[in-house]
């Protein structure tokens, strides 16, 4: 995707993974989902303060707190952002992967936004029809993000039909 390998980096494409897993949480029994969830954030927690400690060498504690308390805030803007963007359609989640992922790059390739909203949409196809149990043991894998960049670098059928003139709105009453 051209993106530079930074800690940010790092975090919104795991953001991105953790988004699909917290998606599939969901569908768990409301008394465990929750559960799952904290222990899916916790484990991040404790993945970005070991970065941050060996890759960054933030030695400070306080100062790793202040940047995990961050990231939770950041957490919660995506869970919004992609869930808003499951229920209002593809444009408002390349928007919301555009910001986040992209940082909201001008100069972003809109091929590398469309192969993510893709990515993101066949893996939550995929772990839809995982059973619970296979969800649980952790035993989930995703697929290979290069595959959607080709399937949005094909063209639609549909580009090839002509527009036709909309249909006046009295005349559909």
């Amino acid at each position: 995707l051209g993106l530079t390998p930074t800690f940010n980096t790092w975090a919104q494409i795991t953001y991105v993974h953790m988004y699909l897993v917290t998606v599939r949480l969901r569908m768990f029994p409301q008394q465990h989902a929750h559960h799952w969830h904290q222990n899916l954030l916790d484990h991040y927690s404790y993945a970005a303060e070991d970065r941050m400690a060996a890759l960054h060498n933030i030695a400070a504690r306080s100062v790793r707190n202040k940047y995990l308390k961050d990231l939770f805030v950041q957490w919660r803007g995506v869970l919004a952002a992609y869930d808003e963007g499951l229920v209002k359609g593809d444009a408002v989640l390349a928007t919301a992967v555009w910001r986040n992922v992209f940082r909201g790059d001008e100069n972003v390739d809109a091929a590398a936004v469309a192969s993510v909203v893709s990515y993101m949409k066949k893996n939550l196809r995929d772990l839809d029809r995982i059973h619970d149990s296979e969800i649980a043991s952790g035993d989930i894998s995703f697929s290979d993000p290069t595959r959607e960049a080709a399937l949005v670098d094909r063209e639609a059928k549909a580009m090839k039909q002509p527009f036709s003139e909309p249909t006046p709105v009295a005349a559909q009453a």
